[in-house]
């Protein structure tokens, strides 16, 4: 079997495995909750995504990478770990400006990974020594990724309470 077509059929096997987790046991203790208890969550496990500098770290990827690539998806995963962590707070405070902030986060946070999967696939990194980079990509990018949907759905419909 090829390096492409494993790490799609761990992308669909974790897709499916987060979003029955989410759907049987995470879902039903949020549903009730206020909007900065259910983000709050979600906004945490993207505090974590200062991994993503690990893209910049030297002998971390062949010398052939483009380094465009490695730096914009090393600081914008590290942009989006420090706004989570100032969201989580905001959150946890329940300060006034703390749904705003979410919208700036999940934005940003969102956006980089919209644009960073599509150029590891482009770019063939499935075929290259990625080590734990691998691991990160099928685990815990799915999970970041699935979240940032999620706290999408929770802004739109507290847009619509209003």
């Amino acid at each position: 079997m090829d390096n492409f077509t494993i790490i799609n059929l761990q992308a669909i096997t974790g897709t499916i495995a987060i979003i029955l987790a989410f759907k049987w046991w995470i879902k039903p203790r949020l549903a009730n909750l206020p909007i900065q208890d259910a983000l709050l969550p979600f906004v945490f496990l993207n505090t974590f995504r200062y991994l993503g500098l690990s893209f910049m770290a030297k002998e971390q990827f062949y010398d052939g990478f483009p380094t465009e690539f490695l730096t914009t998806v090393g600081l914008l995963d590290f942009t989006t770990a420090v706004l989570a962590i100032i969201t989580a707070i905001a959150l946890k405070n329940k300060w006034s400006f703390a749904i705003p902030l979410v919208w700036i986060f999940n934005i940003v946070g969102f956006g980089d990974l919209i644009t960073a999967f599509p150029q590891f696939f482009g770019l063939e990194l499935y075929n290259h020594n990625l080590g734990i980079i691998w691991l990160m990509f099928v685990t815990y990018g799915l999970a970041a990724f699935l979240s940032h949907i999620y706290i999408f759905i929770r802004l739109f419909k507290n847009l619509k309470k209003k």
